[in-house]
This record gives structure tokens, C-alpha cells and sequence, in this order.
């Protein structure tokens, strides 16, 4: 077979991929990849032993069928063999999803987000990061509730500190939505004392929806304590927001979760406009409750406004307050509002980010992202198939470039009047009978792998 040099690039151009992928067999391919198909993947991977490709491919095809203990035991292994492969990460993620195990697929997941090379599967994994970091969350507070007994005479860890959403016992449900905002601050701000551990407000949020406890209940310090020993804090912060006329009233209690006592409390009030005001205040207080002397660094820290526009906070506490209630969509439209209010609000943004992420793994399910990884890997590596090998091969046995199938034949069967010619020592290496003329002309013998 010849080829023409001034027509070679062109060709080149299209086929190479083609041809790179058929006879180098390394690349990862997942189209192929059928519960069917599991013994021949066996095969390929007894053959293959050390090859992260081919325990890749037998990982996902165990997971198609549904094999899931051998496609974690063997994407564990593919992950071992190539620590940077996405694919596999991802793919151990949902496996790990699929079995209710969500400590390993949150920990795959962030894997793969760390070493994927494109950023769509980065996003896959992200979405899904997100979505099992939630249902990690909801699955504690179960377990959490079915050992209450246990847990009950546990001790709770020293310095550790939740925060409830605040009850509303106001009549504006324009602000009742500041519940989850003024909570999210404390949190916020507490955590910048290196001398406690404040957990994540979802968390106690999680665990108050299990509860089902109503907006009294959570406002009651027995609520308060019994919440706190279910996750193991040691101090529980809870209150109330009341609006009497132009003027907030934050009522605010620290309770202790051994003696169900209230610890410390306060009894703020200020215009809507002085709520951050108002906020650090009641900070402070909790730490001198606490007995917690602060660095001038975090008391600095402390008295940074997350925002000056309390539109904005308004809008981003709405939006706290629909992904409490699992709108993902509408969490992220407040959240885009609260950025839209005030660029320089980076909660928003990044709560926007998170939403948007949780709004698109809520929609799908394991097989749906198994698709788009699929899709995903077949682009990164041009779409190759099985059949496109095959079609690579034929096409190549006959020309680089279809068209000139022709002009092929006709330069095979030259006239004597032609420039001398001398055989090819790749022809004799490989025992055809072309023969070339000495110049212009490049010679490409593919063989089938």
C-alpha cells in the first residue's frame, strides 16, 4: 500500500487514531464493556495481571451485572495499580453507592475528582461527592437514633459544640428564613476558635429532621440535649428570632447535653440592619460562657461580615432553607440571587456551586452517571469501538485515504517508463511485494495486531 507524501498528513490525520487504537489495545474502552462479555474480560485480565486497563474493564463489567463484591474487590485493585485513573475511581464510587457503603464512595469520589483528566468526569464525581456527603449525613442520624440507648451513657467528646436552627416565633415569614442564616453564622464564627469543634449545621439539621422535633421542640433543652448525646457534642446552641416591631429579638441558650442545664444565655435586640452586630455579640458571649479566652487573630476573624447587603444575606438564608427541605434547584436560584445582590458574597457563590451540584445528582442515579462516564472516556479516546478497529484494519488494508483506491491500482501497474525502482527493505523484513519508486512516494505496511 502507498501513499502519496503530499496526501499523507490529511490521512494521517483521521486514521492514525484509528489505527493507535487498534493495534495498541492500552486504551480504555467501556462500550464494549456487557455483563455478556464478563468471561472474555476475565480472560483478558488473567492474561494481563498488572494491567490497571484490564481490571478496569472487568471492575465495570462486574458492576453491570450487578456483581458488586467482585467489582469492588477488583476496582480496589485497579485504583492500587494506577492511583491517577478516574475512571476507576468513579466507577468504585458507585459501587461502593450501591452497597450503602457512602465513607468509600465519598472517599472515591474525591479521588476522582482529584485525578481525572477531563472536566466532565471531574464534574461527575463532584456532583456525586456532593449528593453522598448528604446521604452519609441522613444514614448517621439513623444509626445514630438506633443506638440511643448506647449512646445515652457515652460521654460526649470534650469541646465540641452544634448548632440548631433557630425557631421562628415571629409574625414576618418574610424573615423566618433568618433561622437558618443566624445559625450558619454562629457556626461560622464559632469555628474559628482552634479550642472547640463545631459541627456542620446540615448535621444537627439531618438529625433534627429525623427527630422530627417542631419549632417548640427545638427551642426546648431536653430537645436540645437529647440531640447534642445522638451526636456525640458536648454543648448544644439553640434560640429563638422573634420581630416586635421594627426590632429583632434573638433569644439564645447553651446547653449543656450531660445535665440537659442551660449553660449560658442571652437576650439580644437590634434592628434588622444591626443583625450582624447583634450576631457577633452573641458570639462572644458563648465563648465567655464556655470559658474560652480568644487571640486577637480570631477575634478579628470574628468580626468580619459575611456580607453588607442584607438582601443578600436574606436570599442566601432562603436558600439555606430550601436544601434543608431537599429543593436543590431552588437553593441555588436564592443563592445565585444573594451573588447577583453582592458579587463579593462567597458563601453564596460557593453555596450555589454545592447546590447546583446536589440539583443534578439528585436526578440521577448510579446507571445514569455510568452512561456519561461511558460517553465521557469513548470522546477522550475518539469514539473508538470494537467495530472501528475492525473498520480501521480494512480500511488500511486497502488505502489511507478511501478515495484513491483507484489511483492505487493504477500506480501498482505502472508502465516500464517509470523512475527506476528499488524493493523496500521493510517489504523484504516483511515478506510483500511492493515496490517503490526511490522518490516521492512514502510507504506505510500495517499488519494486523
Amino acid at each position: 500500500m502507498r501513499l502519496r507524501s503530499t496526501s499523507a498528513p490529511r490521512a494521517l490525520q483521521w486514521l492514525l487514531p484509528l489505527l493507535t487504537a487498534a493495534c495498541g489495545g492500552s486504551a480504555l474502552q467501556l462500550g464494549d464493556v456487557t455483563p455478556e462479555r464478563v468471561p472474555a474480560l476475565e480472560a483478558e485480565r488473567a492474561q494481563r495481571p498488572s494491567d490497571a486497563t484490564a481490571a478496569t474493564r472487568l471492575g465495570v463489567g462486574y458492576f453491570r451485572a450487578n456483581r458488586l463484591p467482585e467489582a469492588r474487590a477488583i476496582l480496589d485493585s485497579a485504583v492500587v495499580l494506577d492511583p491517577r485513573d478516574g475512571v476507576a475511581a468513579i466507577f468504585l464510587g458507585m459501587t461502593a453507592e450501591s452497597q450503602g457503603d457512602f465513607p468509600t464512595a465519598r472517599a472515591a469520589y474525591e479521588r476522582s475528582v482529584q485525578v481525572a483528566r477531563s472536566s466532565e468526569l471531574r464534574n461527575s464525581a463532584r456532583q456525586r461527592q456532593a449528593l453522598i456527603g448528604r446521604r452519609e449525613l441522613e444514614f448517621e442520624a439513623r444509626q445514630a437514633l438506633a443506638q440511643e440507648a448506647e449512646l445515652s451513657q457515652a460521654p460526649p467528646e470534650p469541646n465540641t459544640i452544634a448548632v440548631m436552627a433557630f425557631a421562628y416565633t415571629g409574625t414576618n415569614e418574610e424573615i423566618a428564613p433568618l433561622t437558618r442564616g443566624f445559625a450558619q453564622l454562629l457556626v461560622t464564627d464559632l469555628a474559628k476558635s482552634r479550642q472547640v469543634r463545631v459541627l456542620e449545621r446540615e448535621r444537627m439539621q439531618v438529625m433534627v429532621d429525623e427527630l422530627r422535633l417542631g419549632a417548640q421542640e427545638q427551642a426546648d433543652p431536653a430537645s436540645a440535649a437529647r440531640s447534642g448525646r445522638l451526636l456525640r457534642a458536648s454543648r448544644v446552641v439553640q434560640g429563638t428570632i422573634a420581630d416586635r416591631d421594627e426590632e429583632l429579638r434573638v433569644v439564645t441558650a447553651v446547653v449543656d447535653v450531660t445535665s440537659a442545664g442551660v449553660a449560658g444565655s442571652s437576650d439580644e435586640g437590634a434592628r434588622l440592619s444591626q443583625l450582624f452586630d447583634l450576631e457577633k455579640t452573641i458570639v462572644l458571649d458563648i465563648f465567655n460562657d464556655l470559658g474560652i479566652q480568644l487571640t486577637d487573630a480570631e477575634r478579628a476573624e470574628i468580626s468580619q461580615r459575611p456580607t453588607e447587603n442584607m438582601q443578600a444575606f436574606l436570599a442566601w438564608s432562603r436558600g439555606l432553607e430550601a436544601e434543608d427541605r431537599g429543593d436543590f434547584a431552588g437553593a441555588r436560584d436564592f443563592y445565585n440571587e444573594a451573588h447577583r445582590l453582592d458579587p463579593s458574597f462567597s458563601a453564596a457563590t460557593q453555596n450555589a456551586e454545592q447546590a447546583s451540584d446536589l440539583s443534578m445528582a439528585s436526578t440521577q442515579s448510579v446507571q445514569d452517571v455510568d452512561v456519561e462516564v461511558s460517553q465521557n472516556v469513548a470522546a477522550e479516546t475518539g469514539g473508538v469501538s470494537q467495530d472501528d478497529r475492525q473498520t480501521a484494519l480494512q480500511t488500511a488494508a486497502t488505502s489511507v485515504n478511501p478515495g484513491n483506491a483507484v489511483q492505487v491500482q493504477n500506480e501498482q501497474q505502472q508502465t516500464p517508463s517509470a523512475p527506476p525502482r528499488d524493493r523496500d527493505p521493510t517489504s523484504d523484513a516483511t515478506r510483500t511485494e511492493n515496490i517503490l519508486p526511490t522518490t516521492g512516494t512514502v510507504i506505510i505496511v500495517i499488519r494486523r495486531p
